[in-house]
């Protein structure tokens, strides 16, 4: 039996309750929903839906929103942003249980990663 990994961006619904500032970026910048949807390669029902939370953003439209305002994924869904990184820093604590029995070269390096990955989050989150 496989496993399903969870994967937020694949999501179809979020919480109103999180934060999403992709309406206030477009408001501030003046763009109407038509201009950005066109701008981001969507239709105008999917970008309301990726404001109000009623649909999970795509891994474009992240992509599109820095492109458009130099934004990036942790300012414009910071609770979307934290819910990915709280996985992934899962999976990685899972990964350097592993590496570690190795002992290898290569494993080392890699935990080396697992390790700076761990201290940017700690670092990014130290508001908290």
């Amino acid at each position: 039996m496989a496993l399903v990994r969870e994967d937020p961006l694949a999501t179809h619904y979020m919480s109103p309750l999180l934060p999403n500032y992709l309406r206030t970026l477009r408001m501030q910048s003046g763009l109407t929903q038509p201009e950005l949807a066109a701008l981001l390669g969507v239709t105008e029902s999917a970008l309301s839906k990726f404001e109000t939370q009623a649909l999970a953003p795509t891994k474009n439209l992240v992509v599109g929103i820095e492109v458009i305002f130099g934004k990036n994924a942790r300012e414009v869904f910071p609770a979307l942003y934290a819910l990915t990184e709280r996985h992934i820093m899962r999976r990685a604590a899972t990964l350097a249980q592993t590496l570690e029995r190795n002992g290898d070269a290569l494993s080392k390096k890699k935990l080396q990663l697992i390790k700076e990955m761990v201290e940017m989050s700690e670092a990014d989150n130290s508001h908290l």
